[in-house]
């Protein structure tokens, strides 16, 4: 399990975010009320409780559909 760090997109949303396997993705989308939540990796490391955690940037939201 691989952690990261999101910036941007809805309020709300939990910033520190778990994705599965061991190499940062491409891409992490995560579902929030009714959307798709795209983030990018933006190259950036941020100190998060003493780990070191790559920052993901907001891309474009989605809407789920049903």
């Amino acid at each position: 399990m691989k952690t990261v760090l999101l910036r941007g997109g809805p309020v709300g949303l939990h910033r520190v975010h778990h994705v599965v396997g061991s190499e940062v993705p491409e891409q992490v989308t995560v579902a929030y009320y009714g959307l798709h939540v795209h983030f990018v990796p933006s190259g950036d490391v941020e100190v998060v409780d003493g780990c070191e955690l790559p920052v993901f940037r907001f891309s474009y939201s989605t809407a789920i559909a049903e």
